[in-house]
């Protein structure tokens, strides 16, 4: 029989400094994959903090850009997306605070407030921003600005 052994924490605060040094672990490998997204596909014109909350996926279109958050969890109540500039913030407050003091063996599941930015370049149409969120999954739209065609013109010599 195998026996499964955990680490008990004696208090919130010795488990809340594991999870910390987990995090700074974790944050130096999104790091990595992040650099070398941005080497092989090039810059979208957003840029993101490292091993931030909420996890996005960034997803460039010939048109428009999108932005996935993962907030699982939360309700579109919960959220607030702002834009002021050239910074697109996602913010939202925790749907679940715990009222009592508890001690987790394990404990993965994020249910703080967070607040995250990003920075967003002169490319976008910002006055036409969208989004929507659906099971746990807040999609934010940023239409391209449309280049404009040129067209050749001949100037009369008089």
């Amino acid at each position: 029989m195998t026996t499964l052994s955990v680490f008990r924490p004696r208090n919130n605060r010795e488990l809340n400094s594991l999870l910390n040094e987990r995090d700074h672990f974790i944050r130096s490998f999104d790091t990595i994959f992040d650099d070398i997204f941005k080497n092989h596909f090039g810059d979208v014109g957003v840029s993101a903090g490292k091993g931030a909350y909420p996890k996005v996926n960034i997803v460039n279109h010939d048109d428009k850009v999108e932005i996935v958050a993962e907030l699982a969890g939360f309700t579109k109540d919960d959220i607030d997306l702002e834009i002021e500039e050239d910074v697109l913030t996602i913010s939202g407050k925790s749907p679940q605070q715990d009222k009592e003091e508890v001690t987790y063996y394990l404990r993965e599941l994020k249910r703080s407030s967070f607040r995250r930015s990003f920075k967003v370049v002169d490319q976008y149409e910002m006055d036409k921003v969208s989004a929507k969120f659906d099971n746990g999954l807040l999609t934010i739209t940023l239409p391209k600005v449309k280049e404009e065609v040129k067209v050749a013109k001949k100037v009369t010599i008089k």
